[in-house]
């Protein structure tokens, strides 16, 4: 199985399937590639290079209403009251103290029109500034931290592990999560339709192992972080004190209409999608 995921706690869970002899245990042998962000995961999980990718619901719904036919069938993280695992940032010496500062700037997003881009919309507008005067170009979540204090955007979009491993060169705004909603999916584990038509077994088998990796890198907080550092090369000091994602562990359709219900408020989505498209449950 070709399995593309991002770098990023929110998705690691896969690594700590593999790492741990999870997916061996189930009969999977697993090879996890890293890409930029969901629309390219998603990309390459419809053009057959990968058996199954990481993306978020708006994403996958976009695609869908393209004739895309792509559907989840685990959950990857969960943001919650308090989640900091993504934040809105920006550089230590900009003069942006708040929403409103960020009007008319350029943030940094790891994919346009993806969920980064309806988080920070969102969470400008929720806290008082004006989204429609925002303008945004794509960098990778590893580069936040650098475009950021060489000035080459002025807010960005890092995510755990490297809201941390970056905290010397950015200053965090907030939780950039809390613009959708208070609790949702925030990425999710995807395959085409034709994949999991032909491969029912094999889905199922991935179900239960992310599964059991997912509930056990919520319960080892600091044997995965370790893996973190490690698999996404960053500094061993990391892990300590860096923000935790909460993995999922069962694919709840409620947690995925706040992510569908922003997506058409802003334009991402042109039209509604019923979750029931977006979801594949095992054969019984």
């Amino acid at each position: 199985m070709t399995i593309g995921t991002l770098s990023s706690d929110n998705s690691a869970a896969v690594y700590y399937a593999q790492e741990l002899g999870i997916f061996k245990k189930y009969g999977i042998d697993a090879q996890i590639s890293a890409l930029a962000s969901g629309p390219v995961t998603a990309a390459a999980v419809t053009g057959g290079a990968l058996d199954i990718g990481v993306a978020n619901v708006a994403t996958i719904a976009v695609a869908r209403t393209r004739g895309v036919q792509l559907k989840f069938l685990f959950p990857a993280s969960i943001a919650g009251a308090g989640t900091l695992t993504d934040q809105i940032a920006v550089a230590k010496d900009s003069p942006v103290v708040n929403a409103a500062d960020l009007n008319g700037k350029t943030i940094g997003v790891n994919g346009l029109r993806d969920l980064q881009q309806l988080c920070a919309m969102s969470w400008v507008d929720k806290h008082g500034g004006d989204s429609k005067t925002l303008h945004f170009i794509e960098v990778p979540i590893p580069q936040m931290g650098t475009a950021l204090s060489l000035h080459r955007i002025d807010a960005g979009m890092p995510v755990e592990p490297f809201v941390t491993a970056q905290k010397d060169l950015i200053r965090s705004l907030g939780s950039v999560l809390d613009g959708v909603g208070p609790r949702y999916m925030v990425i999710g584990y995807l395959a085409t339709d034709t994949w999991l038509a032909t491969h029912p077994d094999v889905a199922a088998r991935f179900v239960r192992a992310m599964r059991e990796a997912s509930q056990w890198g919520n319960t080892h907080r600091a044997e995965s972080a370790a893996m973190i550092e490690r698999i996404m090369h960053v500094d061993p000091t990391v892990g300590a004190t860096m923000n935790r994602a909460t993995y999922g562990t069962d694919l709840d359709p409620a947690l995925m209409q706040p992510v569908l219900d922003a997506a058409l408020k802003y334009g991402i989505l042109d039209r509604p999608v019923p979750i029931t498209d977006l979801i594949w449950r095992a054969p019984k």
